[in-house]
């Protein structure tokens, strides 16, 4: 039996832009099994040096709702991988759900790649908390599926506390991709940096909305946010919110973001080279996911990414 699901504020955002824009959310109708399979994980680290890896593989035509959450104690570290594959053709929906709690001088690495088939809609939500000196980092690399709905949020309450991110993407034919970031600062001192790359082309949609949030109290805080964007499409869409709000004054807050095609120094340089404009375009979009795969301390993993976006064909020429 199957049922219609509908989402009608999926990631939204924290500060609401015109509504002619369209950006401000992502809503979703999609029909699925009524019955989900999957569970909620709970892992927690108390040394230094932990990794627990989490394969998922989805059938094809299931519906699948996972859950984890990952807690850090006081000085402790730990990487979480967590990798979504199926079958190239496979088609299905997915719905997971991470919470992380990074206390007192502890650090979580959680690491997500998404390598699902090209039919499958998938709806991936991380949220986290830094308590006193804690670290939270997030990378994060979107490949697969037909729809993709990704979310990252971050709680910096604690002194001194800092998140990073890192997040690559291809979205071709006619793929679609909405990513929704969002960083609160509550606590002094505390510390963002966010960094996301990507390559949009065909038909594909992609929307990133970054937010890096200043609250009243966070004296002495920092922020970073850059988005590079490769469009190779013109019938491609791209859609960019960048925001840093502020209700602090001694807090220093930076954003940016470049979109643009190859450049003609650069065609020029590979084709003097015997290397094709669409090589070159390939060449480029593998580079900018295997700049951010290489933060994955999985070696195994990194070169099924490799595999996955044809780069060490590309290499090899």
């Amino acid at each position: 039996m199957r049922e219609k699901l509908t989402f009608n504020e999926i990631n939204k955002s924290p500060c609401l832009t015109w509504n002619w824009l369209k950006m401000n959310r992502a809503s979703l109708e999609v029909e699925a099994d009524a019955g989900a399979e999957g569970g909620k994980r709970e892992i927690k680290a108390t040394k230094k040096g932990e990794t627990v890896r989490i394969p998922l593989a989805f059938d094809d035509g299931k519906r699948y709702e996972h859950e984890q959450v990952v807690t850090a104690e006081e000085n402790s570290e730990i990487t979480v991988i967590i990798d979504y594959t199926s079958d190239a053709g496979a088609g299905g929906f997915s719905s997971v759900k991470t919470r992380l709690v990074a206390k007192p001088y502890s650090k979580i690495h959680l690491v997500k790649v998404n390598m699902l088939g090209q039919g499958f809609v998938q709806i991936d939500d991380t949220d986290g908390e830094c308590a006193d000196n804690a670290e939270i980092s997030v990378t994060q690399i979107e490949l697969g599926g037909a729809k993709t709905y990704a979310q990252v949020k971050n709680e910096l309450k604690g002194f001194a506390s800092s998140f990073k991110s890192s997040t690559a993407y291809i979205t071709a034919g006619t793929q679609l991709l909405d990513m929704n970031y969002v960083v609160n600062h509550t606590g002094h001192k505390t510390d963002t940096k966010m960094v996301v790359k990507g390559t949009v082309s065909g038909a594909a949609q992609k929307t990133y909305r970054g937010t890096i949030d200043f609250k009243r109290g966070c004296a002495e805080a920092t922020g970073d946010e850059q988005e590079e964007t490769l469009l190779l499409s013109p019938a491609a869409v791209n859609k960019s919110i960048p925001m840093i709000l502020c209700d602090e004054e001694n807090v220093s807050g930076t954003h940016g973001a470049t979109l643009g095609k190859i450049g003609a120094e650069e065609l020029f340089y590979f084709q003097s080279r015997g290397i094709s404009a669409e090589t070159a375009e390939k060449i480029l979009s593998c580079a900018k996911v295997m700049s951010v795969a290489s933060e994955i301390p999985d070696e195994e993993l990194r070169s099924r990414i490799g595999a996955f976006i044809g780069a060490d064909e590309e290499s090899g020429r």
